[in-house]
C-alpha cells in the first residue's frame, strides 16, 4: 500500500486525533489480537504505543481512508509518522514500536520477503478466530490503560 504520510489529516471523514505515537488498530473481538495487545502493553511499560478497536469509528475512518474495509478486518494496522502499516509490514512496525530486544526483530524480520511474509500473515489471519477464539464484546482498556488507548465516542 502506497500511502503519503499525513494525508489522512485532509479527508473530512477521518477525526483530528492525537498521531503524535505509533497507534496499533486490532480487532478488539479477536482473542489472538486482544492477547497481542496485552502482551504488547506488559513489554512497553513507558508507553511508546497506543492503541486502537477497529469496532470504534475512528479506525474505521482511517480504514476507509486507506481503502481497507474494516468491517472485514483482513489485516491490523499500525500507523506511524502518519504512514500506514499492514500484513507482514504491520508486524514488523509494531515490534519496531517495543523496547529492545523486540525492536531488533522488528529489523531482523525484513530479512524475510513481503511476498512470504505476507501470505504467512494472510494464513493466520483467515484462520485466528477459529484457532484463537472470538469475545463476546470487545476488548476495553482498563482503567490504568486509558491513556494508552484512542477510545472512541
Amino acid at each position: 500500500m502506497r500511502a503519503e504520510a499525513y494525508s489522512y489529516r485532509d479527508d473530512a471523514a477521518v477525526p483530528p486525533f492525537d498521531d503524535t505515537r505509533p497507534i496499533v488498530i486490532f480487532d478488539g473481538l479477536c482473542v489472538l489480537c486482544s492477547g497481542g495487545v496485552q502482551w504488547m502493553l506488559e513489554r512497553d511499560p513507558k508507553g511508546e504505543t497506543r492503541f486502537a478497536i477497529i469496532q470504534d469509528p475512528l479506525p474505521q475512518s482511517l480504514y476507509r481512508h486507506y481503502g481497507l474495509d474494516a468491517a472485514a478486518f483482513d489485516t491490523f494496522m499500525v500507523l506511524r509518522d502518519g504512514l500506514p502499516y499492514t500484513r507482514w509490514a504491520g508486524v514488523l512496525a509494531a515490534a519496531r514500536t517495543l523496547p529492545q530486544p523486540w525492536r531488533f526483530l522488528g529489523f531482523a524480520g525484513r530479512v524475510v520477503p513481503d511476498a512470504i511474509g505476507d501470505r504467512i500473515y494472510d494464513w493466520v489471519q483467515r484462520n485466528r478466530l477459529k484457532w484463537f477464539g472470538e469475545r463476546q464484546a470487545c476488548r476495553r482498556p482498563t482503567p490504568s490503560e486509558m491513556s494508552r488507548f484512542l477510545v472512541g465516542p
